[in-house]
């Protein structure tokens, strides 16, 4: 049987903080607590800003309910941060340990 070897997740309260906003980057509504991991941090996705997305409760919520999509909130991340969706998504699989 082979082991893959588990990656190191990238931990970074400063750039946690540095995601935070005061509002949802979903919907625009107040927003408090810490940013969601699009790629949970049991996947193995780190802290890092093009992983991190403030929402408001609700919208975490609606989240991890399966009502609002990754993908949605990938589209988000990438105009934030002025990269495409698909630069995101292979930044995000590359930081977890993925050859992409």
């Amino acid at each position: 049987m082979t082991m893959c070897p588990k990656h190191k997740r990238i931990k970074s309260r400063k750039t946690i903080q540095a995601v935070r906003k005061s509002y949802c980057e979903y919907c625009g509504r107040q927003a408090t607590g810490e940013p969601h991991h699009m790629f949970t941090v049991g996947s193995g996705g780190g802290d890092v800003e093009y992983n991190l997305i403030q929402l408001c409760t609700c919208c975490h919520v609606a989240v991890h309910a399966g009502n609002i999509q990754r993908d949605d909130l990938l589209a988000i991340v990438a105009e934030r941060e002025g990269l495409s969706v698909d630069e995101v998504y292979r930044l995000n699989r590359r930081a977890m340990g993925w050859d992409v």
